[in-house]
C-alpha cells in the first residue's frame, strides 16, 4: 500500500513588514536579559566589562533574526514565529562557539579602554578601540555566515575574518552600522537599540549578501 505524499511547503505569505515586526519584537524579548544587566551595572571598568559579557544573549538572538528574516525561512512555509524558534534552536550551540571567546576578548579590551582613558598614552587607548571594533566586524561576519551554514567553529570563524577584507563593501556597512547601534545605545538608551535591532538584522543581511552568496558558491555548492 502506498502512501499519499507529504503536501509540499508553500512559501509563507506573511506581508513583508508584519514579519519585520513580529521578529522585531521576538528580538527585543530575547535580547532582554543583556538590556536589564547593562540597566543594573553601574560605572567603571568592571562594570562596562561585565556589560560586555552579558551579550551573550544577543549572538543567539541575532542569528535567529537573521534567519527568521532570510529566503529559505519563507520557502519552507514558516511564519515569524516559527521562523524565529527555529533559527533559534538551530544555531545557538554554533553561534555561542563564536560569541563566548569573542565576547571575553571584548571585556578584557573594554576593561582596558574604560580604566586606561585619561592616564594611558593615546596609542594603547587607540590601540584597544581598534583592535575592538576588529573583533566586533569579526563576530557580526561570523554570525551571519553561521545563521545559514553549517561549518565547523574554527572554520566559520576562519571565514568570518576571510571575508573582512575579501569584500570590504560589505564590512565597510557593516562597520557604519555597528559604529550607529554604539551611538544609539551610548546615547539613548540600550532598549532602544533593543527596539529597533531588527531594523539593524535587515540592514546587515542586506549588505552580506555577497558574502553569503560567496560562500553558498564557494564552499558549499563545490563541495
Amino acid at each position: 500500500m502506498t502512501t499519499p505524499d507529504r503536501p509540499a511547503a508553500h512559501p509563507d505569505d506573511t506581508a513583508p513588514a508584519v514579519r519585520l515586526l513580529v521578529v522585531g519584537v521576538l528580538l527585543a524579548l530575547t535580547v532582554s536579559p543583556s538590556v536589564l544587566l547593562a540597566g543594573f551595572l553601574g560605572t567603571g571598568a568592571a562594570a562596562a566589562a561585565l556589560s560586555v559579557l552579558g551579550l551573550v544573549f544577543v549572538g543567539p538572538a541575532f542569528a535567529a533574526a537573521s534567519w527568521a528574516l532570510g529566503d529559505k525561512a519563507r520557502d519552507d512555509g514558516l511564519g515569524p514565529v516559527a521562523a524565529f524558534g527555529r533559527g533559534y534552536r538551530l544555531n545557538v550551540a554554533d553561534v555561542l562557539k563564536l560569541w563566548v571567546p569573542g565576547l571575553l576578548l571584548l571585556a578584557v579590551l573594554t576593561f582596558t579602554i574604560v580604566d586606561a582613558a585619561g592616564r594611558a598614552p593615546a596609542w594603547v587607548v587607540g590601540f584597544a578601540i581598534g583592535a575592538a571594533v576588529l573583533v566586533l566586524l569579526w563576530l557580526v561576519q561570523a554570525t551571519v555566515i553561521a545563521s545559514f551554514f553549517t561549518f565547523r567553529g574554527r572554520d566559520t570563524a576562519k571565514l568570518g575574518l576571510y571575508f573582512l577584507g575579501r569584500l570590504p563593501r560589505s564590512t565597510l556597512v557593516v562597520l557604519v552600522a555597528i559604529i550607529v547601534a554604539a551611538a544609539v545605545g551610548w546615547l539613548m538608551s540600550p532598549a532602544l537599540l533593543a527596539l529597533l535591532g531588527v531594523l539593524w538584522v535587515a540592514v546587515v543581511l542586506r549588505a552580506d549578501r555577497p558574502v553569503l552568496a560567496e560562500v553558498r558558491q564557494r564552499f558549499v555548492e563545490s563541495d
